[in-house]
């Protein structure tokens, strides 16, 4: 993909021009950047001790993964554990421009917070993170998860 930058500074109309063959997960990002549309998940601190009813802003690069327990929704980031009130299905949705893929009944990760990719037995691959955590891709989900992960290596999202 190819930038073009032009400052001028007695432009009073900034705009930006996006020429695309195909909607794909990076024009969707430079869309929703220029609308100010970039998606951020509301959640709560997850050790209950801590919980005095604050809410945190998080924005999609900052998590690890989501993972859904016992009918409720959890965000990994580096900085802790936060109970996120929307659905798997609705992160999903929302996140799938950002490097969101599911891996399993109850896995979302992020694909840019992955540090490697690891086989195992049964056609099983898990996906290690910064902090060493890992999460396993399910065999029914690992071709969907390469699908993503070609597109993206591809496309440069």
């Amino acid at each position: 993909m190819k930038l073009n930058l032009y400052e001028d500074k007695k432009t009073t109309n900034e705009h930006v021009d996006i020429y695309y063959s195909n909607m794909r997960p990076v024009i969707r990002q430079l869309i929703d950047t220029v609308k100010s549309d970039r998606p951020s998940l509301s959640g709560r601190p997850a050790d209950e001790d801590l919980d005095d009813g604050e809410e945190v802003i998080l924005d999609p690069k900052d998590i690890d993964y989501l993972d859904h327990i016992e009918r409720k929704l959890f965000a990994y980031t580096k900085d802790g554990v936060f109970r996120i009130m929307e659905t798997l299905s609705a992160c999903e949705e929302i996140l799938w421009n950002y490097g969101f893929v599911r891996v399993s009944k109850s896995n979302l990760i992020n694909i840019y917070r992955i540090k490697r990719l690891k086989p195992d037995v049964n056609m099983k691959v898990y996906a290690y993170f910064e902090n060493g955590e890992r999460i396993c891709i399910n065999r029914s989900y690992k071709k969907s998860f390469n699908e993503y992960l070609q597109r993206v290596r591809r496309t440069g999202v």
